[in-house]
């Protein structure tokens, strides 16, 4: 090979080579961006997970000691003066919300369906009680839950319905 060749081949490899590194790049920063994605969506899960934490131990503050309920049922105008159907109230929030919080890290891909499905056993759809409080108050929670919380009595219902037939 004579000089000019030589210089061609080095140049030619040369090109491959920056070539190379710009893929790398963009493969790097293409993973850097989802590891990002990733650790925003978990700060995300993990910040509204803490804030249901808290409003579960407030409300388990109410359902552990009667004299507390008894003094929150009377301040509250939307909540029974009763103590106890304040204190069974608290439950079923406490329920709904661990239903929502579910919901939310499915919303957030961090869960899949059958997941999701298997965490929503406790939330109470199955007795009159729980759907009259679904009812009553649905509307505090977000429309991707309520959708799918009506989905699923909807689905309920229509399997009864079957079953009766």
């Amino acid at each position: 090979m004579n000089r000019q060749e030589w210089k061609d081949l080095i140049e030619a490899i040369g090109f491959l080579a920056v070539v190379a590194s710009l893929v790398f790049v963009g493969v790097e920063t293409r993973n850097s961006a989802k590891q990002s994605e990733l650790t925003a969506q978990a700060l995300e899960i993990s910040a509204y997970q803490a804030l249901m934490t808290n409003v579960d131990e407030l409300n388990m503050l109410l359902l552990d000691n009667p004299a507390t309920a008894s003094a929150l049922s009377e301040i509250w105008p939307t909540e029974s003066a009763d103590p106890e159907a304040f204190q069974v109230r608290r439950a079923l929030f406490i329920l709904f919300r661990h239903g929502d919080l579910t919901n939310f890290m499915y919303e957030r891909g961090a869960i899949n369906e059958d997941r999701l499905r298997s965490a929503l056993r406790p939330v109470p759809i199955y007795s009159d009680a729980g759907r009259r409080f679904w009812a009553e108050n649905k509307h505090i929670f977000t429309t991707g839950y309520r959708g799918y919380i009506d989905r699923l009595i909807q689905d309920l219902d229509s399997d009864r319905s079957a079953e009766v037939e």
